[in-house]
């Protein structure tokens, strides 16, 4: 690895904090709040405990409990009310963090301002990022994709293991009643009432239910199928724009804005070599000209990821760094909620992703998923190994639990256009209608 890139790595590199939840009933310092119905921490080694490692990694960096002091005390600045922000000192953060890691992703607290699962997915999740994610001047000199404890190295090497810890257990059989499936059916914006999906008898683990499977290809039906010119949507998800890619391999990512219209963060240029990684070194230059569209999952969305085009696999593999929250979390106090801003780009470079890069009739075509938030899983099916045929709609991966991004990247002769439908409102719509997997997505000029 170059020392340029190196440093973009380390600058951009951050993880996945599961944080959760926004509406969470403050418990004095000291103590744990009560156990919920599925398992304690109290079931947690002592070595394994999340505050134990923390404290560890506190010790061994100088300086580091003082910059975890400081996050804190700004972010209780900014957001007093301890219903939405309960962590207001280090001593109240350590048994929020030994809790959290034994809940479901609803039930650490609930509030009835919330009125379906994915805004209290949504709010939980995002809680502990901001908490994180709270620009310190100290660091505002660093070469940091953001001036915040998140991108610090010791900081997203703890939240890795952090992150993987509450993964194991929504791997366990103690994470999944039948119960949560009829209260999740209840829920519309999870579609669990359309025949969409296999039985319900396959999931004996949340994370079993989060990546569910279709109950056939004929409820994803393939558009332009036999028309090489129509690249589909990757997954069911909100299309986020397109981006010129100059002939030095380089994108603008946009700045980084609150929905008023307030800069968080400048814009940057992000080159194709960074998203591909040194395993497509070799690959990147055929995209210098070309063009970069990303569409994004959220919490409720059917998780698989389908091919968008046809062709012959010619690499296929997975970037395992550290997860970054996707973007920059900030608090609006109209809405009384935390805000993920992620439509721009340059943060898919410091998150887990995997590559898939495909031989078309068109060019190559490369399908990055990116792992936002706590998903550091991302995962291809068996068949995709490279010299392998695939077409248009097959399946070829998963994500396991979180919010997560799909990137693709087109050739300059390809002439791909984005010809997905406006519409959509929210946080994450960025002007586009939310699509399904499968549906048109854009088109090669031919």
């Amino acid at each position: 690895m170059r020392t340029s890139d190196r440093k973009w790595v380390i600058g951009l590199t951050a993880v996945s904090l599961i944080c959760l939840v926004l509406n969470f009933t403050f418990y004095p310092t000291g103590s744990v709040p009560p156990a919920q119905e599925n398992q304690s921490s109290a079931s947690l080694a002592q070595k394994d405990l999340p505050s134990v490692s923390f404290r560890t990694m506190l010790e061994e960096n100088e300086g580091m409990e003082d910059l975890v002091k400081q996050s804190i005390a700004a972010a209780a600045e900014i957001n007093p009310d301890r219903k939405t922000n309960p962590v207001q000192s280090l001593s109240e953060l350590y048994p929020f963090l030994d809790y959290s890691v034994t809940c479901m992703p609803w039930n650490i607290m609930q509030n009835e301002r919330y009125k379906n699962f994915a805004t209290m997915c949504d709010q939980s999740i995002l809680y502990l990022y901001w908490l994180f994610d709270q620009p310190l001047e100290c660091l505002k000199k660093e070469d940091l994709f953001y001036p915040s404890l998140q991108y610090l190295k010791p900081v997203y090497t703890w939240l890795s293991t952090y992150n993987n810890s509450w993964r194991d257990f929504l791997d366990t059989k103690a994470s999944w009643k039948p119960e949560y499936c009829d209260m999740l059916a209840k829920d519309p914006t999870w579609h669990l009432d359309q025949g969409w999906y296999e039985s319900r008898d396959h999931w004996t683990t949340f994370n079993e239910f989060f990546s569910r499977k279709l109950s056939s290809a004929s409820v994803r039906p393939v558009s332009g199928k036999d028309d090489s010119t129509v690249v589909v949507s990757p997954a069911d998800s909100l299309p986020q724009g397109v981006w010129q890619i100059d002939q030095d391999g380089r994108f603008e990512a946009d700045p980084i804005q609150t929905e008023q219209g307030v800069t968080i963060k400048d814009s940057t240029f992000v080159t194709v070599e960074q998203l591909l990684g040194e395993p497509g070194a070799d690959y990147a230059p055929l995209f210098h000209g070309g063009r970069l569209t990303h569409t994004y999952l959220n919490y409720d969305d059917y998780h698989r990821y389908h091919s968008p085009v046809s062709g012959t696999v010619k690499a296929v593999y997975i970037i395992p760094y550290a997860n970054a929250v996707g973007g920059v979390v900030y608090w609006d106090p109209q809405k009384q909620l935390y805000v993920l801003s992620s439509s721009s780009l340059s943060w898919q470079c410091c998150e887990t992703r995997g590559v898939l890069l495909i031989e078309t009739d068109h060019g190559m075509a490369a399908l990055i998923p990116v792992g936002m938030g706590q998903v550091s899983s991302v995962n291809f099916v068996e068949r995709i190994q490279p010299g392998a045929r695939i077409e248009k709609g097959d399946e070829v991966g998963y994500f396991l639990f979180g919010g997560s991004d799909c990137v693709m990247l087109f050739e300059e002769k390809a002439g791909f256009t984005l010809t997905a439908p406006a519409g959509g409102s929210g946080s994450y719509s960025d002007g586009y209608a939310h699509i399904f997997c499968n549906e048109e997505y854009g088109r090669f000029a031919g």
